[in-house]
Order: C-alpha cells, then sequence, then structure tokens
C-alpha cells in the first residue's frame, strides 16, 4: 500500500486552487501532467463543498513528504 498525502481542506485552498487551475500544494498554474491530489473536504452547515482537487506532480515542493519512521510528521 502506498502513502498518499491528504490534501488540504477546502478552507485553506484559494479560488484558482478549489477550481482546478492551480495546484493544491504550491499554488502553481497547472498546464501539464497535473494529476489528482484527492478530494479536499469541506461544509458550510449542511452543504458539501467537497472537491477533486489537482497537484503539479510528485515531486512538487510543498507537496506533505511520506514520514520516515514510526511517529514522525511529514
Amino acid at each position: 500500500m502506498t502513502w498518499k498525502p491528504k490534501p488540504p481542506r477546502v478552507d485553506d485552498l484559494t479560488r484558482a486552487q478549489y477550481s482546478g487551475w492551480n495546484c493544491c500544494w504550491c499554488n502553481i498554474r497547472l498546464w501539464h501532467r497535473a494529476r489528482s491530489a484527492g478530494r479536499a473536504k469541506g461544509f458550510s452547515g449542511v452543504h458539501d463543498l467537497s472537491v477533486e482537487v489537482y497537484e503539479c506532480g510528485p515531486r512538487c515542493p510543498k507537496r506533505p513528504r511520506r514520514p520516515t519512521q514510526t511517529g514522525d510528521t511529514p
């Protein structure tokens, strides 16, 4: 099983990140080779605002890294 970081919450996204125009980690415009980073979750009362977000790739400079040992935080 591969480790994959959870995407940021909807509240932490910019309009461009929420719309899928920019990387959800580094906020750089996505042109080519964008891939899904998962589903950013969020609610406003009873309304589900969750949305699919995208990343520029596994080498994104601000993407959380896999913990190296048990108990480490990314």
